[in-house]
């Protein structure tokens, strides 16, 4: 962005030089790539003519009485523009200004980084011409190395533009322009205001802000306005101006808005582009008598609706692009460029002023979409604050009022501005964070001089002024901290730190877990952590219900995006639809990773262990999910009637299992979800759910274009040992062992599990193992009743156990059961 030097001196009162404002800018992070410097011919000054006749001697000269304050001057001149009572810009006698060139030239002069192109200069004496006394001379624009184009001829100044003044003074003229690299996130710095609060900030001046007064008129405005579509538009605000004169703007604002890299085109359209620039609000300024109906509206375009903007191509818009239409149809793209039926042109009289805040991303996809970049959409699509269109419309309409247009009210629609919000800042931490030892003085006096205000009651509370959008939390506030003392002030010094012990045994179980998996033929995946839209159409064509808490993310790269994965199993399932076509009839993978779900208000889940990462309000821990495919239809295991595959995986995961539990493992059916009801159970140890298996719910599996022998498990880590407790050494028994058989009826709903625990822990001297091996339930058995087959191992350490004293431990252990459940021995 091109900053003339001049037009920042008017936000504040600093006689530093351009040079120190470029490294005091570039110190505070805006970048200052060049520093263009203006030429500026020393004695010349404002005169008025006041006379002009023709020369005695010559056709095509004039001779003119000039005031330049002190005296009146004889000037000679061959000008065809100027007129008695004109103000132009007099070289006195002494004065060196630049020779006269082409219009190419002159064209090449103006971009020159030195301005005045390696041309040749010339110095104006006392001299005589056609037999006539000429002191001094009326200057061109090229003759005074002015940027920018103009007509041939002198340049012509305001009426109010004092006599005998410094010319350099009267036309505001920087002696330097700024070319400054603005970063992405600081769009109050595309505004000269917004620089210029972060130059005074730099060399230690005081801002002043500018304040036009109001011109709110005093009859309402025909044209009213409103917004259609609040995805489009957040704020609209707009004014009549009646009886408006368009012609050249003063010279002042010519030259400022050239050396700002704008072209002046008209006393109306170079406002616009002045407001813009001053406070970075874009503004559109309409031919009011152009406006059908009356009003304004910002909304969505229609299908096929089309716009012929302002540099004359005609564009067929998208659905849904941002556009301001009148009551007949979209005049202009919303934030983008105008329509060219309404622009304002020399014969305007009334002009309508539009200035909004529309929405950033909807001005950022249409632009894209367009390939139409402007000025306007460069700031629009950072989405500015609300109090922004006020101030850009205040000092478009002190402009217009004094171009004679009568001002009517202020029509406006939209969302109100807030109130500025608070951050808590602790100094410790800054410090902490900086490597640094300010005192809560210091960081205070960093945030004063570019608005941030702060009050300190053992913190900082800091309140965050409306320009800076990009200051949200701490952490950006020790950034402008930073900014403010300055970086050099921060000692290089080198972080000590005592080295912490990293606990890896959480590794160290995804690790061996990962090797036990591979071992029975699994094969790993890794799949995103972020899910979406894919997900949610395979569980709805399922006729399953979806997790419900799940982690949403604010801002989602796509659809497929949108939130944090509850649970493993739908990105298992992904890459299960993906290769079991490749697959010669089963397939078998796993995933380790972590999970997300949302912090209930109670706490944390019970199922997740103190291993838990709680942050906000997210809960993270780990899990790890296998997934078995068959080709082959469910298989039952003999009379019981059980699913011999899910028998199988539910051995795999037993095994998975006991790497790292020493302890009795218990299983017990219950029905999960996403599993088959009548095929599915979970595995707990010392009473905490260390997994659940089960068939895979047969809708799901048709979802996923799976087959119907599709089994899945998922493990709790928090809930498993990170280590497999070390094995004490026991010699080899000396004395063989005896094994008994025995099968009890017992209730149907009682777990088989409960049995072989009630066996194992009957008190049964010698009793070294307890199995169950077979279920059955049939007519033989009666109804309402099962039998469970028992496995008892009995072992003595001195000695042979003889048949009496087995009858004895397996009579023992029959009666423990008969009491507990009770159990029949079964004939």
């Amino acid at each position: 962005m091109r900053v003339p030097l001049s037009w920042l001196r008017d936000f504040m009162q600093s006689d530093a030089s351009a040079h120190a404002l470029a490294a005091g800018l570039t110190a505070r992070g805006l970048t200052v790539e060049s520093v263009i410097e203006q030429p500026r011919p020393d004695h010349i000054v404002v005169g008025r003519i006041e006379a002009l006749q023709r020369h005695p001697n010559a056709d095509r000269l004039f001779l003119s009485s000039v005031d330049v304050g002190r005296e009146r001057l004889q000037i000679v001149t061959g000008a065809q523009n100027v007129r008695a009572g004109d103000k132009i810009p007099v070289a006195l006698p002494g004065a060196v200004v630049f020779e006269r060139t082409s219009d190419e030239v002159v064209k090449s002069a103006s971009a020159n980084s030195a301005g005045n192109g390696g041309r040749g200069t010339k110095r104006i004496e006392r001299s005589v011409l056609r037999g006539v006394e000429s002191v001094g001379m009326m200057c061109s624009p090229d003759e005074l190395a002015l940027p920018g184009e103009y007509e041939d001829g002198i340049v012509i100044l305001e009426d109010d533009a004092p006599v005998g003044e410094d010319f350099w003074k009267a036309a505001r003229l920087p002696e330097a322009v700024l070319d400054v690299e603005v970063p992405s996130n600081r769009p109050d710095c595309l505004s000269i205001a917004g620089l210029a609060r972060e130059a005074a900030a730099a060399v230690g001046a005081t801002f002043r802000a500018a304040a036009p007064e109001d011109q709110a008129g005093s009859y309402d405005s025909p044209i009213t306005v409103e917004i259609g579509d609040p995805a489009v538009c957040r704020r609209l605000l707009g004014q009549f101006f009646r009886g408006v004169k368009t012609g050249r703007s003063p010279i002042w604002m010519v030259l400022r808005l050239q050396a700002a890299g704008v072209r002046s085109i008209n006393s109306i359209v170079d406002i616009s582009n002045y407001a813009l620039l001053e406070t970075g609000q874009p503004l559109h300024f309409y031919d009011a008598d152009a406006i059908r109906g009356g009003r304004i509206i910002a909304r969505a375009a229609f299908d096929g609706e089309a716009v012929t903007t302002l540099d004359g191509v005609a564009r067929t818009l998208a659905p849904g692009t941002p556009v301001i239409a009148d009551a007949q149809g979209a005049i202009g793209i919303a934030g983008i460029m105008g329509g060219a039926a309404s622009a304002v042109t020399a014969a305007t009289k009334n002009v309508f002023v539009e200035s909004a805040n529309f929405v950033g991303s909807a001005v950022r996809r249409a632009s894209l979409a367009l390939r139409l970049r402007t000025e306007g959409a460069l700031r629009h699509e950072k989405d500015l604050p609300l109090e922004l269109p006020e101030q850009g419309r205040r000092l478009a309409a002190a402009f217009l009022s004094g171009d004679g247009g009568a001002a009517s009210r202020v029509e406006a629609c939209g969302e109100a501005p807030q109130a500025p919000h608070s951050v808590r800042v602790r100094p410790a931490r800054v410090n902490a964070v900086l490597g640094s030892s300010f005192s809560s003085g210091q960081m205070r006096a960093a945030l004063d001089p570019i608005g941030i205000d702060s009050h300190e009651n053992g913190e900082l509370s800091v309140t965050i002024p409306y320009w800076r959008t990009d200051v949200r939390e701490e952490v950006d506030i020790i950034e402008e901290i930073a900014r403010g003392i300055g970086y050099e002030a921060i000692a290089a010094e080198r972080t000590v730190a005592a080295p912490q012990a990293i606990d890896e045994s959480a590794f160290d179980q995804e690790t061996k877990l990962a090797d036990t998996f591979a071992a029975l033929g699994y094969h790993e995946i890794v799949s995103v952590a972020l899910q979406g839209s894919r997900v949610i159409s395979a569980w709805e064509r399922s006729g399953l219900k979806y997790w419900e808490d799940v982690v949403a993310v604010v801002n989602p790269l796509s659809e497929d995006h949108r939130f944090l994965r509850p649970s493993l199993l739908p990105g298992v399932l992904m890459s299960a639809a993906q290769w079991w076509p490749q697959c010669d009839g089963e397939l078998r993978l796993f995933e380790i990773g972590h999970v997300f779900r949302p912090l209930p208000a109670n706490g944390k889940p019970s199922q997740a262990r103190d291993g838990a990462y709680v942050d906000s309000d997210v809960l993270e821990w780990r899990s790890a999910c296998g997934l078995a495919a068959f080709s082959d239809a469910p298989e039952s295991a003999g009379r019981q009637s059980l699913d011999k595959r899910l028998l199988t995986v539910k051995g795999e995961l037993e095994s998975i299992l006991r790497t790292f539990i020493a302890g009795p493992l218990r299983s017990a059916a219950r029905a999960r979800m996403y599993f088959h009801p009548g095929a599915a159970g979970i595995i707990t140890s010392d009473g905490m759910t260390v997994a659940k298996f089960g068939r895979l719910d047969p809708r799901l599996a048709s979802a996923y274009e799976l087959p119907l022998a599709t089994y899945a498990f998922a493990l709790y880590l928090e809930n498993i040992p990170r280590r497999k407790p070390v094995e004490q050494y026991r010699p080899l028994p000396k004395f063989p062992a005896v094994k008994r058989d025995i099968a009890v009826v017992i209730d149907e709903a009682v777990p088989a599990g409960d049995v072989v625990e009630a066996a194992a822990a009957s008190g049964a001297g010698h009793l070294e193992h307890v199995t169950a091996f077979d279920e059955y339930s049939g007519r033989q058995i009666g109804e309402g009743k099962k039998s469970v087959a028992l496995t008892l191992t009995f072992r003595k350490a001195d000695g042979t156990i003889t048949d009496e004293e087995a009858n004895s431990l397996q009579g023992a252990v029959v009666a423990t059961l008969a009491q507990a459940f009770g159990a029949t021995l079964r004939g």
